[in-house]
């Protein structure tokens, strides 16, 4: 059966892709598969991605930029016309190289970086990675979680998609890779069509967590507190003392 020209475009094109996904994989040792999640016991692992949808996000914002670039850089090709026309010609010529040489690596980026984002879940945590030339990879255990929202800006509303921001708990000077500027400590879940969804059921996940330990179901009367360091109950000692000296 002969392929149309649709489809011996879109194998032209999809070839092209995997041979610039071969030698930058190669050369920059970046992951194209989901990362790694330990695991206990029978926890079950799934992975996502962002939505397609994303993807033509990304593509409209790089067109959008074009078009800021290219406005001024198409009036200054006509003013240098009407002061040198000899360099007119020349001026244009610049003028469509750059441009496209910045349509070709932005959009290769969007497609990488797509292709290197993902979302792991087990039932104690999450793990989130993206980047393309700096890889960012960062795991958040639920029992850390202390909010989870939606954002949702014009633009993703017209796409359908939003990003899931996971709050966590400050402290230690360590921060969350978070990228689109949410706070150093949160994790993003971008792009995706199900925000809603997912934040609820991180939000379930996060609370079984936070009332069990991990998820791991507990009979103990003290069960929360066994994660407590000696300095914890040295502390919890002193202000019960200071307190019976009040009373006094």
């Amino acid at each position: 059966m002969s392929l149309s020209a649709n489809e011996m475009s879109t194998n032209r094109t999809t070839w092209i892709y995997e041979g610039v996904w071969g030698v930058l994989t190669s050369v920059f040792c970046v992951p194209r598969h989901a990362p790694d999640l330990p695991t206990i016991d029978a926890e079950q692992i799934s992975s996502r991605k962002p939505s397609t949808r994303y993807i033509s996000y990304l593509t409209f914002q790089l067109l959008l930029l074009l078009v800021v670039i290219a406005v001024p850089s198409v009036g200054g090709s006509i003013a240098l016309a009407v002061a040198e026309s000899q360099w007119f010609f020349a001026g244009t010529i610049a003028i469509v190289i750059v441009l496209l040489s910045i349509a070709v690596i932005s959009y290769l980026a969007i497609h990488l970086r797509y292709d290197t984002t993902w979302y792991v879940f087990s039932d104690r945590s999450m793990r989130l990675r993206r980047g393309i030339w700096v890889i960012h990879e960062s795991t958040i255990t639920f029992e850390n979680i202390q909010n989870v929202k939606v954002m949702q800006g014009p633009l993703q509303r017209w796409f359908g998609i939003a990003d899931v921001v996971v709050e966590t708990a400050g402290g230690g000077g360590s921060s969350q890779e978070s990228g689109g500027g949410y706070g150093s400590h949160a994790g993003v879940i971008e792009g995706v069509a199900e925000a809603s969804q997912i934040r609820d059921a991180i939000m379930n996940r996060a609370n079984l967590s936070q009332t069990t330990g991990l998820g791991d179901e507990s009979d103990e009367p003290n069960a929360l507190h066994r994660n407590w360091s000696p300095a914890h109950i040295e502390l919890l000692a002193e202000i019960r003392d200071f307190a019976n000296l009040a009373a006094r």
